[in-house]
């Protein structure tokens, strides 16, 4: 390739375009790439083709530039301004544009913004090692020209997530927000100083993208030491998610820090029950993250446990006073009984058209055992390829003093494994809210067999 042609910017360590975009201390930012907006090519023209060949071409599939492309290398681009007041059997090669830059699909997003604000390009080819995979133009970049970022850890402010939830539910998906505070954040700053507070800040910042996907993903900073995702999954795997980022997120070390880092989080969405109106899209996203912020809050305090050897908590659900399961299954009778070391848990529960029990024994565990008991009284409804186990039951205190029961159980069929999570708040009989809560985690795959039954 002749050194006139072109300039090709990997996104790597190095790269003078980069230097300014890396916060202190050398480390590099995580944003969004060119990979979450390119479009695949379609099209192009080699050298030899001709300038009528170009026309018919960008007019036909309604592009306003097109690369010239030969032997696995991108040798320029066309636009219609070259080619104005050119014969129409003029070679490509006389009139492309030669002096651009070629991107991959790692290249930050803001690096192509301002290089198309400074050289008032329209298009850039898109390369992987030698292939071309597509194209990226001005017009994709509109937004994010405009749009601000956090340059301590790369990532968009609020507004990013706002306006892509917006657009999410404006074509009729379904959205859940997940919200994340950092535990005594402000006790990190002053222990060990502002410098390892911002590593903290870029590390969690690191592990939210690193764990998400950018197809139905977004992660913004939120201010201070709060984090958001915006993302199209639904409210079990929402919460599934945001379990495993707070284990991430305390698996962390930070040289010369021996205080855990602990998350909380609060997770809302992701079940609506009627289509929305577009006048309500935006308050839409402004309650589910009030409410997941809220969420959040509820579960202040329950992560520093861990650092007292207890377990990371599971995620706290939204708790309603009857689960749509209940109008199937209901919960009859409960009951634990102790002798020693060893105890033993049996639970009735009632649906339309039968009464289910079950029972479990072993050391004197109440939570689990119930939850287990559940379990077995459960089993006769699903079909032979289906199967539920628990994985973890605990009782936490939430900074309000309420008690809520989590569980976690793993679902098992001939086309899925998943984890799912149910939680309910301690009202009068801990025993009954573990049952509530298996029911809870349950709720959708026993809804789809108790509707087929």
């Amino acid at each position: 390739m002749s050194s006139e042609i072109l300039r090709v910017l990997e996104g790597a360590s190095g790269s003078a375009a980069m230097d300014g975009l890396r916060p202190k201390g050398g480390h590099k930012p995580f944003m969004r790439t060119v990979q979450h907006l390119v479009r695949p090519i379609r099209v192009w023209v080699n050298p030899d083709h001709t300038v009528e060949t170009a026309l018919v071409l960008m007019r036909g599939h309604r592009l306003q530039s097109l690369p010239v492309y030969e032997g696995g290398r991108v040798l320029g681009i066309v636009q219609p301004e070259q080619l104005l007041g050119v014969a129409l059997d003029t070679p490509v090669r006389e009139v492309m544009i030669t002096d651009l830059l070629t991107v991959t699909p790692q290249t930050p997003l803001r690096v192509v913004a301002e290089w198309f604000q400074r050289t008032q390009q329209t298009l850039l080819p898109v390369m992987e090692g030698e292939r071309l995979v597509g194209i990226i133009s001005v017009f994709d970049l509109l937004s994010e020209i405009g749009r601000s970022y956090d340059p301590m850890t790369g990532l968009p402010w609020s507004d990013y997530l706002r306006e892509w939830s917006i657009e999410r539910l404006a074509e009729g998906k379904e959205i859940t927000i997940i919200f994340f505070d950092l535990d005594n954040f402000g006790m990190f700053n002053k222990r060990y100083g502002h410098l390892v507070g911002d590593e903290i800040l870029r590390r969690v910042a690191q592990i939210l993208l690193q764990e998400t996907d950018p197809e139905t993903d977004v992660v913004c900073r939120w201010g201070g030491d709060e984090f958001a995702i915006s993302t199209l999954r639904r409210r079990e795997e929402a919460g599934l998610l945001a379990h495993h980022l707070s284990r991430q997120i305390a698996a962390l070390q930070i040289p010369d820090v021996d205080t855990p880092i602990t998350v909380s989080y609060g997770y809302q969405g992701g079940k609506r029950t009627r289509e929305r109106e577009q006048v309500h899209y935006a308050a839409t996203v402004d309650n589910l993250v009030n409410l997941a912020s809220q969420e959040c809050m509820m579960m202040k305090g329950a992560a520093a446990r861990v650092a007292q050897g207890g377990q990371l908590p599971l995620p706290i659900q939204a708790v309603v006073e009857q689960l749509p399961s209940a109008k199937r299954i209901k919960i009859q009778s409960v009951s634990y009984e102790r002798e020693g070391r060893r105890a033993r848990a049996r639970v009735y529960l009632q649906t339309e058209a039968r009464v289910l029990e079950g029972t479990a024994e072993g050391e004197a565990q109440p939570i689990r055992l119930l939850a287990e008991a559940t379990l077995n009284a459960l089993k006769p409804l699903l079909l032979p390829t289906m199967q539920v186990s628990l994985i973890q039951a605990q009782e936490s205190i939430l900074d309000s003093g309420q008690a809520i029961v989590n569980v976690l159980v793993l679902w098992e069929d001939s086309e899925t494994r998943q984890e799912l999570v149910g939680s309910t708040l301690v009202r009068d009989d801990p025993y009954r809210a573990t049952v509530a809560a298996v029911l809870d985690a349950l709720n959708r795959p026993l809804g789809r067999v108790l509707g087929t039954a």
